[in-house]
């Protein structure tokens, strides 16, 4: 007999995943040297910091070099 795969809105799938503790055991952001200068290479503002920043429900404080520190952001798949 074939299984035929349940198929459910994007919510309802979210809310049947497993929820566990974050464990960052072993990685480090060094690891992920590839990204970019982003759109103005001047500003000091990675790919990653424009995100953080275009994302941020309550923006963070941005220093020299594009260094951000505070802020808030939302995640679908955060808590609440």
């Amino acid at each position: 007999m074939v299984s035929i795969p349940e198929v459910l809105p994007l919510e309802d799938a979210v809310g049947k995943l497993p929820v566990a503790e974050e464990d960052r055991t072993g990685c480090t952001r060094d690891s992920f040297k590839h990204w970019n200068t982003g759109l103005d290479p001047a500003d000091g503002c990675n790919t990653r910091n424009e995100v953080l920043l275009a994302e941020a429900v309550q923006e963070p404080a941005v220093a020299a070099g594009c260094k951000l520190t505070g802020g808030k952001w939302l995640s679908y798949y955060g808590a609440a």
